[in-house]
């Protein structure tokens, strides 16, 4: 299953924000929401966010996970596992926005995402859908992961798009940065490189 679009700004309640009554308690809280989300400086303390020219990513940080089940669009049931016993699958919450351009086509691939250390070695993405095979029943104490970022996406101005990415690494691979090179060249890092010379 792949990622659903979004608006960042849904239109409900018109009606209700007409009325001269309700408009100073709006904007008061409105207001509060502000400084509370400047006091923490994040509005999500689970994701990580960065900004590019078009885009800005918001990612989790990195998720060991054993094996990816999901139910494709047939309904089969599929798994991902590690290539090699010496490797493991490190799953990322993304979410792309959109809040420049007024449409951003985006091809996400292999070659969109990179997870590494900024001082080593990057890994690539893995297609969900190519690296995954049908099994016949589905394990009940799984997770089960979907949507995922991935395919050819058209993401207008003010919408967001959200999905799983998955990485094939080494064991041991130092998970401290995310490289997105779709559209914009941005890093994203998980670790304070300067806290660890």
């Amino acid at each position: 299953m792949k990622a659903q679009i979004s608006t960042l700004n849904p239109q409900y309640g018109k009606n209700k924000l007409r009325s001269g009554y309700l408009k100073p308690f709006i904007l008061l809280a409105l207001l509060a929401a502000s400084l509370a989300l400047f006091a923490c400086g994040s509005d999500d303390p689970e994701k990580v966010r960065s900004r590019g020219r078009s885009l800005e990513v918001h990612t989790s940080y990195p998720l060991i996970v054993e094996k990816v089940a999901f139910q494709d669009s047939q309904g089969q049931h599929r798994v991902i596992r590690p290539r090699a016993s010496n490797r493991q699958l490190v799953l990322l919450d993304i979410t792309l926005v959109n809040r420049t351009s007024l449409i951003t086509p985006l091809l996400i691939d292999e070659e969109a995402a990179q997870i590494g250390d900024r001082r080593g070695e990057r890994i690539d993405a893995i297609d969900p859908f190519e690296s995954s095979r049908v099994v016949d029943a589905a394990d009940p104490d799984e997770d089960l992961y979907s949507p995922f970022l991935w395919g050819q996406i058209e993401l207008d101005k003010e919408f967001q798009v959200e999905g799983y990415m998955i990485f094939d690494v080494p064991k041991g691979l130092i998970l401290g940065s995310l490289w997105w090179e779709e559209v914009d060249a941005i890093i994203t890092d998980f670790v304070d490189y300067r806290r660890r010379r």
